[in-house]
């Protein structure tokens, strides 16, 4: 305690290799804060692998004799934001300029290394909320269990229709009365059943922001509920868009999908980042989120 702290944190890494630890770093961290010629690996393991740049990765590749790479290719590529592309205008989506990149887990997959399909889901507990995803992306090779039906709150799939949207597609790019509804069903949530977590999920960057303004208005109307809503625990509550959900999963989701009729009742196609490369990836994201129950 009476050491200098410049002396102290230049111990650190002969104290963390006299360990020999299991340890959770990222790789930039690694780069940053472990030496080099001092610390090395007797195994590297890479979860997420699919949102790894391999220039993020080799650094910690170099350190170690055996590497294991854990992802999945349907899950979103890594991405660099604010990066300029030549002739792409991402309308809609709130995040103009953003390419996705090849990852170390496709690298790895390239280049020939020895891979193993995991094949049982474990987290959906209704089988309805796996089979799209099942059949559309992994070729019904998923394993999945028979759900009992015996649970008295809801379940599955739900489709909330609302008539009376409209995506202001000129203006704010938002479809203001979903992102009303949304807020009051998790209103309805919290009076109903506060014990299960709750996510949501908008399909677009300014759609999360006008479910976050609603929530935030009954929020105000109601102290129990902001209390709620900003209790901590292993499954927070949260308002995110399609980008920043991965890895996430709650026992309710909800999802906004924002795009539909203009106020002339006209309807295009295009969905924003859905439309471009690596949306099938963002939304087989999004819909496998939920371990009970779905609101769209």
């Amino acid at each position: 305690r009476h050491k200098p702290l410049r002396q102290l944190f230049a111990e650190i890494p002969a104290f963390v290799q006299a360990l020999k630890p299991c340890f959770l770093m990222s790789p930039i961290s690694v780069a940053s804060y472990l030496v080099p010629d001092r610390m090395r690996f007797d195994v590297l393991l890479f979860d997420e692998a699919s949102q790894i740049m391999p220039e993020d990765a080799i650094g910690s590749i170099l350190r170690t004799p055996q590497v294991i790479v854990v992802g999945d290719t349907k899950q979103l590529p890594p991405t660099r934001f604010f990066a300029t592309l030549e002739g792409d205008d991402w309308e809609d989506d709130g995040l103009q300029g953003e390419a996705p990149l090849d990852s170390i887990m496709e690298e790895a997959l390239a280049a020939g290394l020895r891979s193993k399909d995991l094949l049982w889901h474990y987290r959906s507990r209704d089988e309805s909320l796996i089979a799209f995803s099942n059949r559309e992306f992994y070729n019904n090779r998923l394993i999945t269990f028979p759900s009992a039906g015996t649970q008295s709150r809801p379940m599955g799939l739900e489709f909330v229709y609302l008539p009376d949207g409209v995506y202001d597609r000129g203006g704010s790019r938002t479809n203001r009365r979903e992102a009303q509804r949304v807020a009051e069903l998790v209103h309805q949530h919290y009076e109903e059943t506060p014990e299960r977590s709750l996510g949501i999920v908008a399909f677009s960057l300014p759609q999360a922001d006008a479910i976050d303004a609603a929530v935030e208005m009954l929020r105000q109307k109601d102290p129990g509920f902001d209390e709620w809503c900003n209790s901590e625990g292993p499954e927070p509550f949260f308002v995110k868009n399609l980008e920043n959900v991965q890895g996430d999963e709650r026992d309710v989701m909800f999802f906004s999908v924002g795009y539909g009729p203009d106020e002339r009742g006209q309807i295009t196609m295009n969905f924003g980042p859905l439309n471009q490369e690596g949306g099938p990836r963002r939304l087989n994201v999004a819909v496998t989120r939920a371990k009970e129950h779905v609101k769209l």
